[in-house]
């Protein structure tokens, strides 16, 4: 049985401290009318964040290494993609250390278009000079095609002016096949905000200067093709239903997960939540402030990985959620805090930038330590069993997930960590991670279920 889900990848020539193009055309696509449906394709909190705020939806991450393999990233793409939309998948294209150096696209890129069957569009810088430009297009369109599929469409970006754009789209038209949606002027370019900016009160203030430059982009019909976009989503390929890799939760009406929420909370996407809801739990979305709507009983807590050190006091002002914590942290029911919210459920916490330290809630044996404000730099990894723990057990088992230098968490007890972490890419190194006790877990790491998703099942059922 097939199904159809119209879907793009955009692959933006990333540069540091710049939005990438993909979310300003995401932004404009939505302004024009379009029902959109984001992921993102590589580990990037910033990008998912800037998504939320500025199209105000959540963001799927799917990352193909994250994800385990071909079967699960589909697994996980069919379940929270939508017939409805353009479904759009923003990812990293790589780009050149040096101007002379090659241009490198990163695996991520290639996999995801070879597992989801669908057109891949490459926006390429284009403020040096037409020849680098076109090299660029060059290298980076042999890299996919390696893949097997062709890449038929391809947009320029923070071209100077409307000659130097002729001079690229020509010289690239005799070389390749491909053909140009269009260009993107260079006074569109926009810098990154703020990470921190973009998960508190002033959110929306902070994206101001990218809805302004989205809105530009609108009204730019004659140097972009808007309706290519979604022409090449609709082309894609019927999509071949994937066999589910777990079974839901028996008797699963009765399993209600409260999930925490703030926008600091918000940075690693919601496919945990995605995930829950597949094996059939009810997610209860639990705000750190504001009322409580929902009168069911709630049988486990999930902490998503943010930047928990911003919403500290207001944890602690929480009547209802310092109950709910207090409550799981006998060990008998599902309890789940990571990345940087496992530090509520520690000891001692050392906040970022000189700014003091603050208490968790003691739940487990460890302190925490904020190196820098955001989860800067992160690295790609699995999980192994050191010890019994509520999630992996057994040499065959494993998760996937990411973690960060700055931000770690170190013993304050006798006890000690309850898993052995493999960098992803270099398996020499190796780390220790993960606070258990029964039921309950938090770990440094942000974890990606959807590479376990039959061992996940076996921790919410109990």
């Amino acid at each position: 049985m097939f199904l159809i889900f119209p879907r793009l990848i955009l692959a933006d020539e990333y540069r540091s401290g710049k939005v990438p193009s993909g979310v300003l055309i995401a932004s404009a696509l939505q302004g024009l009318g379009y029902k959109i449906k984001l992921f993102v394709g590589d580990v990037d909190e910033a990008t998912i964040q800037t998504l939320q705020v500025i199209c105000n939806q959540r963001v799927t991450l799917l990352d193909p290494v994250l994800c385990g393999g071909q079967a699960n990233l589909r697994w996980l793409f069919e379940s929270t993609a939508s017939p409805d939309c353009v479904n759009l998948i923003l990812v990293n294209l790589g780009g050149r250390i040096l101007e002379d150096a090659p241009f490198k696209v990163p695996k991520e890129c290639m996999m995801l278009s070879e597992w989801l069957d669908c057109d891949i569009v490459p926006i390429i810088y284009s403020d040096a000079s037409s020849t680098l430009t076109v090299r660029s297009v060059a290298e980076a369109i042999r890299q996919l095609e390696d893949g097997g599929k062709p890449v038929r469409a391809v947009l320029f970006r923070s071209i100077i002016n409307n000659r130097e754009y002729e001079l690229v789209d020509r010289e690239a038209g005799r070389q390749f096949t491909t053909f140009s949606i269009g260009s993107m002027p260079s006074i569109i370019e926009r810098d990154a905000p703020m990470l921190t900016a973009l998960c508190g009160d002033t959110a929306h203030q902070a994206a101001l200067p990218l809805r302004s430059a989205a809105k530009q982009l609108m009204g730019m019909n004659q140097m972009i093709n808007w309706a290519i976009f979604s022409a090449l989503a609709q082309a894609a390929p019927n999509w071949g239903r994937q066999p589910r890799l777990s079974e839901p939760i028996t008797d699963s009406g009765k399993v209600n997960i409260a999930v925490v929420r703030h926008p600091a909370l918000s940075i690693a996407g919601d496919g945990t939540e995605h995930l829950m809801r597949v094996l059939g739990c009810n997610v209860i979305d639990v705000p750190i402030e504001g009322n409580i709507t929902h009168n069911v009983p709630i049988h486990g807590v999930y902490l998503p990985h943010g930047l928990a050190y911003m919403a500290l006091p207001k944890f602690f002002g929480n009547i209802y959620l310092k109950t709910m914590l207090t409550r799981g942290s006998s060990g008998s029911s599902f309890l789940f805090a990571e990345g940087g919210s496992s530090s509520i459920l520690g000891d001692k916490i050392v906040l970022p930038e000189g700014r003091g330290e603050g208490r968790g809630f003691c739940v487990l044996p460890f302190n925490s330590a904020y190196k820098m404000p955001v989860f800067g730099n992160p690295k790609k990894m699995w999980a192994r069993s050191r010890k019994a723990n509520p999630l992996i057990s057994g040499s065959k088992e494993n998760i996937f997930g990411y973690a960060s230098d700055g931000y770690a968490l170190t013993q304050s007890g006798a006890e000690d960590e309850c898993w052995q972490t493999v960098d992803a890419y270099d398996s020499q190194k190796t780390a220790l991670d993960g606070w258990c006790n029964d039921r309950i877990l938090a770990t440094a790491m942000r974890l990606e279920p959807w590479s376990a998703p039959e061992t996940f099942r076996r921790w919410l059922e109990g």
